[in-house]
């Protein structure tokens, strides 16, 4: 029996595609986009507190454009409302992108 060599067909697609954006479309479509900026904020979240609040304070997700922060009691949650913009203006830095449009403390 003799074997016959189909012939491939290329596919190129309509137009070229920069592989960012399609990473991007990945992440976007998997909603996988918030939990990488997530990790990627909780491994640096020291740089954004500082060594006093950090201990008492722990990032939890971010989630719509929205940072929920998880704070040890009432007199912490105080003090980091009134450094939510500096808090939002420092992760925004760290991201590279204006990820962060809100503070919740839970």
């Amino acid at each position: 029996m003799a074997f016959t060599r189909r012939k491939r067909k290329e596919f190129t697609g309509h137009k070229v595609v920069d592989v960012e954006l399609l990473v991007g479309r990945v992440l976007e479509k998997y909603k996988l986009a918030d939990e990488m900026q997530f990790q990627s904020l909780s491994e640096r979240f020291k740089e954004v507190v500082g060594d006093l609040i950090f201990p008492h304070v722990k990032p939890v997700e971010i989630k719509k454009g929205i940072l929920s922060l998880k704070v040890d009691n009432s007199t912490w949650k105080s003090e980091l409302f009134l450094q939510k913009k500096a808090i939002i203006d420092k992760c925004n830095l760290m991201l590279g992108s204006p990820v962060i449009q809100g503070i919740r403390f839970i």
